[in-house]
Parts: C-alpha cells; structure tokens; sequence
C-alpha cells in the first residue's frame, strides 16, 4: 500500500495554497521552484518537464533550478509520449534513456516517470514495443485506463487489468507501474469509441480502487487524473463526494501486528479508513486499506461491477484555461477524418504490433491507419494541456 498521492493540475489556489491537500495528497504537481518551495511540511514534488528530446541545453536548463531541492520526489518527463511520431511529436526510447540516466547521475534518490500511450484500443490495449525500464532506464510508468462512459451501459472494470497486463507484456514488471485513476468526466472529451466519459460515482470509484488494488497493490505513488477540470469537464476539485473517498484512501494506514500461533489473519476496518490487520502466524503479510478486506485476495467493500453509468454528470464544468500539463494534443478535429497516406501501406520501424505478434515492425494498410487514427484520436484527449 503507497503512501504517495498526487493528482494533476490547478493544485495551487490564487494564494498559492496547495489545495489537494484537503483530500489527503501529499505528491504535487508543480512547475516552478516557487511551487516547489511553498509545499507544505510532508508533501513532496513532482516537477513536470515536458522533455522529450535528449539531454539538450533546453533540458538541462529546465533541470538545473531543482538539483539539490529536497523537496522534490521525481520528475514527470513526459505525458504519453509517442514513440511513433504518427501521432505527436516522436520520442525515443534512447532520448528518454538520456534524461532518466542525466537524472539519476545529478539528482541522486530522484524518480523519473512518464505516462504510457495506449497504442491499442481501452478494450485490447497494447504497448509493445514502446517504453519499458530496460530501455529507457526511466523508474516508473503511469497507466490510465478510465472505465466509466456514457456509451457503455455497465462501467467494464476489466480494462484496467488488460491495461495492467498488457504493461506486463511489454516489460513493465507491476512494481513500475503506477496507477492512474479516472477522477474527471463530462466536457468536450471523446473515448476510443465514440462516447464521453463520466464522472465516477463514488461507489464505482471505490470499485475502481480495488480494482487497481488487487492488480498493483504495492505502487511508488498512485496518481488520480485530475484534480483541476478543463474543456468542460468535471473534475475532482469540483466533487466532495470523490475528495472523501480519496482522503479516507489517502490517509488510511495498516497495522499488523503478530501474535504467534496459527497463521490466520483478521482485517478490521477503523473508523476513519485506518485497516488493522492481526497476524497469528507470522507466515505471511496482509494489508488492508480502508475499503479491502479479506485474507490473502483483496476485495472490495463497495463492489459494483456491471453497475449502471451515471450519466447526470452534475456540478459546474467549468473550463479552466490557464492550467499546467499533460500535453495539449486534441485530435477532436480529426474524428471524422483520416491522415493523409502517401501509398497504400506505411511502415515504421517501431510500431507497436498487435498483442503476440513479437515483430518490430507493422505494415497496415492505409484503412486500418484511418481506423486506428480514429481511435486514438478520441483516446488521446484523456490528458489535456496544462503546461504550456
């Protein structure tokens, strides 16, 4: 169980008050050294970058502030990079590995962390022949499967462990990942299939955290995306029913404490999300954390899987415009249509391949780019551009 929390964007009030601080996080989102210092006692900094392109002089300028601040946890390289260059600006695998090695050789102890692009679809995710730590040396990968739509009529709880597989597939062992969960729904954001996302309940956000608990229960850090709304969309600065959740699962705390004798374990819930486990045996660990119970397999108190969307999706949406980061890329405008191909085939060096297929290369006709042009260019409106 982490005991890192960070959520993205508007963390900061106009008086320069780390606001999700009153949901239990303690991992900000900062751009500057004057973020970084205000930080409260206890809460660490993740200083997003933006950089793709090498140890560059622009790099290394963007880096040098923070070297030797001990407020900083790690540095956020990048969001979704793309390792084709068909749908963003190309990042390489080795460009990456230049900046996590520069890190590591000048801010020893400081984790470097990117977000993964999805290079398949939410139902069949792939991220072959991307990123992985061997070759880019980068600490940790976030993954950010986001389950509730309006257009499916039971929230699929299934695709955050295809997406959690399918990480593992491409070298990404569970103990790099990060868990990146669904806190924004509403605006102007359109899925890989055509409908919009919703705001989680509470309930399907507690499902979704046992979800992720089961599949990744020992994170770095886990990361709810996003605190700050943009585009229309609600997000969880705007939501007091999902600001309780996350901090009874911000705060939560496990005790174990070993009694000798049989090996069984009892797990009870405390009253302010704290989970005390009892060990009789000694034999082995169980950790609960305020809404997981059991011996051995974490469950869920409130599941809800094949519960119905809500689609009410009430609160003010409002669009913020001044916001820091993921990237600005919204392929809105080419939902309807396809890139252009020069011949009827393309191939790239390092396109991912379906799942199993272990190539390094992919020929796909110009219809299955359309197609897959298509897909990616709802998918890809999940993290919007607050760092400009």
């Amino acid at each position: 169980m982490t005991t890192l929390h960070y959520t993205a964007g508007n963390n900061f009030t106009a008086q320069g008050t780390y606001a999700p601080a009153t949901a239990g996080f303690n991992l900000a989102d900062v751009s500057s050294v004057d973020e970084l210092n205000s930080l409260p006692s206890g809460v660490k900094g993740m200083v997003y970058l933006d950089q793709g392109d090498g140890v560059t002089q622009s790099f290394i300028d963007a880096l040098k502030p923070y070297i030797g601040n001990p407020n900083v946890y790690g540095f956020y390289l990048k969001d979704e990079p793309d390792p084709t260059g068909q749908y963003n600006t190309l990042v390489t695998a080795a460009n990456l590995k230049a900046e996590s090695d520069y890190i590591h050789a000048n801010f020893p102890g400081a984790k470097t962390f990117i977000t993964m692009m999805n290079m398949g679809s939410s139902e069949t995710p792939t991220y072959a022949n991307t990123y992985n730590p061997t070759n880019t040396h980068i600490d940790l990968f976030g993954i950010d499967p986001y389950p509730v739509r309006s257009d499916m009529s039971t929230v699929d709880y299934s695709m955050i462990d295809k997406a959690v597989a399918a990480a593992e597939s491409a070298g990404i062992s569970s103990d790099h990942i990060v868990p990146v969960f669904q806190t924004f729904g509403g605006g102007n954001w359109v899925d890989d299939s055509g409908g919009n996302y919703v705001m989680p309940t509470a309930a399907q956000e507690q499902t979704m955290l046992a979800h992720w608990a089961a599949a990744v229960p020992n994170p770095a850090f886990d990361y709810a995306y996003a605190w700050g709304s943009q585009n229309g969309d609600t997000a969880l600065e705007s939501s007091s029913a999902l600001q309780s959740v996350f901090l009874q699962h911000n705060t939560a705390t496990s005790t174990t404490v070993s009694t000798g004798g049989t090996g069984s374990t009892t797990t009870v819930p405390g009253s302010t999300g704290v989970t005390t486990t009892t060990s009789s045996g000694g034999t082995g660990t169980t950790t609960g954390s305020g809404n997981t119970t059991g011996s051995g397999t974490t469950t869920s108190g409130d599941t809800m899987t094949g519960s119905t969307v809500d689609t009410s999706s009430s609160g003010s949406t409002t669009n913020h415009s001044g916001y820091h980061h993921h990237h600005g890329l919204d392929f809105s405008q080419l939902a309807t249509s396809t890139p252009a191909i020069s011949s009827p085939t393309l191939t790239t060096s390092i396109a991912p391949t379906a799942p199993g297929t272990g190539s390094n290369t992919t020929d796909v006709t110009s219809t299955d780019v359309g197609s897959h042009w298509a897909d990616l260019s709802g998918h890809h409106t999940d993290h919007h551009g607050w760092h400009f």
